[in-house]
């Protein structure tokens, strides 16, 4: 069977305790790489939406692009409530202008504010490079997405965007695992519920590979364990007939260039190990 090698993108996520203001953030996460490929690949999503956010985006009319992208946001994610961030804090991110979750925040500024103050007085980190971001306030996690979510080849992306933040704000409030844990924890989780749907953009998921190298030993082991079996029943994630060993060639094909750029990964080779001598079929 042929060999395989793994690197993902990761959302560096660094909860800080906060006493007086009881804030918890993450640190910023950067725009994930789904929008860079190895490769050109043929559009894999409608002309009408590359040209809705190509629009959007180029509105000289702050407010007019502010309300184009939000739409866009809300017609990507239709199974959630999306609002307008409110505006009472210009540069930074905070919890007066953002609901909690699962209601998810657009912020059209997010680029251009600092990250939730953990307290008076305290740093924070610009945000300038994020797709979204996630903090908690009072044990209560907030989704804040920005225009990098929105990415004009499909809106399948601006979902994986937001279900990354998702899941840190359901399932990482109070946490008191590392930043490398919790980050891999969460990038494997994505990759198994989008892998069949992104696939054809190629991204590389680096964030994923580089958590692994510093998370435990336990979340080592619980991400492979994930990913291994994703890879042997595709059908697990709602893949499901013809589609099964499309997925499954997809999969060994990105492990394969990750085992080409990225022949030094501990996960590429713990992945590898992991599938060897799957069964076609199985």
């Amino acid at each position: 069977m042929m060999k395989v090698r793994l690197i993902l993108f990761a959302a560096p996520v660094l909860l800080t305790f906060c006493t007086s203001s009881l804030v918890r953030q993450d640190a910023p996460a950067p725009v994930p790489d789904v929008v860079t490929q190895e490769k050109p690949v043929p559009a894999a999503t409608s002309p009408d939406w590359r040209t809705k956010v190509t629009a959007a985006k180029a509105l000289d009319d702050q407010t007019q692009k502010r309300e184009a992208m939000l739409a866009l946001v809300r017609e990507a994610l239709s199974s959630r409530e999306v609002q307008l961030s409110g505006d009472l804090h210009p540069d930074q991110v905070h919890p007066d202008d953002n609901k909690p979750a699962p209601l998810i925040n657009f912020d059209s500024r997010l680029n251009q504010k600092s990250s939730a103050q953990s307290r008076a007085g305290t740093s924070t980190r610009s945000l300038q490079n994020n797709f979204g971001y996630y903090f908690s306030f009072r044990s209560t996690g907030y989704v804040v997405l920005g225009p990098a979510a929105l990415d004009p080849r499909s809106p399948l992306l601006t979902r994986l965007a937001a279900e990354h933040e998702m899941f840190h704000a359901m399932n990482h409030v109070g946490d008191p695992r590392s930043n490398p844990d919790r980050e891999l924890e969460t990038w494997s989780q994505m990759f198994v519920r989008f892998f069949h749907d992104v696939y054809q953009f190629r991204q590389h998921w680096r964030p994923m590979l580089s958590y692994y190298d510093e998370a435990s030993a336990v979340e080592q082991k619980a991400a492979i364990d994930r990913l291994s079996a994703y890879y042997r029943d595709p059908s697990s994630a709602t893949v499901q007939g013809d589609a099964v060993p499309k997925v499954r060639a997809a999969f060994e094909e990105w492990l394969v260039a990750r085992r080409k750029d990225m022949s030094s990964s501990r996960l590429v080779n713990d992945l590898e190990n992991a599938i060897a001598g799957t069964p076609a079929g199985s």
